[in-house]
């Protein structure tokens, strides 16, 4: 079910961006659809977090009216989780209580939930826009948002980064740092992460719960998005994002086959949209369905189309 999209035709603030476009018309009385859009942010009990945003509904939109149980809502939402990936906390803003507009996209204005601060437990903050319970009416009937902005402040004692960890890029095989520097390091810990999930010293990693970390004989393994927690006796903060990127990293072709196990397909190549002939690259037998097939034969800036040929 499509429950909404990206749209240039919603967007309030940036030129040529995009606002998301609700999609109540998608549900109906008896079988309504409830879409949650959000992001999820480290976060650490006693920070303060205020969320705004732009919205704006329709006229016929189905959250006007209040002909159906459950009644069809729609909130900005503020919700600390805890290390369960529970939520332990919810904090929202009733948008067609506190006056959405009517008019369309045109008509989107701004809202502000009450500031929120994170209770005992927190490690995570989850923001955004929750369409509940809606279906659909008749006419113009949607709902839309855009441009949100979250205002955090850490907790009272916490550590103050004055040196955000930086992006860097390195040759394959080389050594990438990432630094981060705060106020007053006397007592303070650090835990670096990757893709959002804590690492530790190993392999190639070291420094992983120092200030700064390393990533030797770097691959695309390595490649991602680094960040640090750093904590003390008044509490956490968590670092920007900073990226490893390599210099020379090679991306060859997959081929996704789907079929049932045991059969044998023959996946073939061929540098034209439209080819006079196909070059055998490998023979398959599926052992699992979907099944990949790498080109190795491919790397970098070569161009080829694909088929894969059941055999009898």
């Amino acid at each position: 079910m499509d429950g909404c999209s990206s749209e240039p035709w919603c967007n309030v603030l940036d030129e040529g961006g995009s606002g998301l476009f609700f999609k109540p018309f998608q549900g109906a009385v008896g079988d309504e659809i409830s879409v949650f859009f959000y992001q999820d942010l480290p976060a650490a009990p006693g920070a303060k977090y205020t969320l705004s945003g732009y919205a704006a509904g329709e006229a016929n939109f189905c959250a006007f009216s209040n002909t159906n149980t459950p009644q069809p809502t729609v909130l900005f939402a503020v919700e600390f989780l805890d290390s369960a990936n529970q939520v332990i906390s919810s904090n929202t803003l009733d948008l067609v209580a506190a006056g959405l507009p009517d008019s369309g996209s045109g008509s989107m204005t701004l809202f502000t939930l009450p500031e929120a601060t994170a209770p005992a437990n927190t490690v995570t903050v989850r923001v955004g826009a929750y369409m509940l319970n809606a279906y659909s009416t008749t006419g113009s009937q949607s709902f839309f948002v855009d441009a949100f902005e979250l205002v955090s402040q850490a907790p009272p004692g916490a550590p103050t980064i004055t040196q955000q960890p930086e992006n860097t890029t390195v040759s394959s095989g080389g050594t990438a740092r990432f630094s981060v520097g705060i106020s007053s390091p006397t007592a303070a810990t650090y835990q670096w992460q990757f893709q959002g999930t804590n690492i530790s010293d190993g392999g190639n990693i070291s420094g992983a719960t120092t200030s700064t970390l390393s990533v030797a004989n770097a691959s695309a393994s390595d490649v991602g998005r680094y960040r640090v927690r750093v904590t003390n006796a008044g509490g956490s903060v968590v670092s920007g994002e900073a990226t490893l990127a390599l210099t020379d990293i090679s991306f060859y072709p997959v081929v996704i086959i789907t079929g049932k196990i045991g059969d044998t397909y023959r996946v073939d190549y061929t540098p034209t949209v439209e080819p006079t002939a196909w070059v055998p690259l490998s023979t398959n037998q599926l052992t699992t369905s979907p099944q990949m097939v790498i080109d190795a034969s491919s790397p970098r800036s070569q161009t080829r189309f694909y088929r894969a040929v059941l055999l009898p």
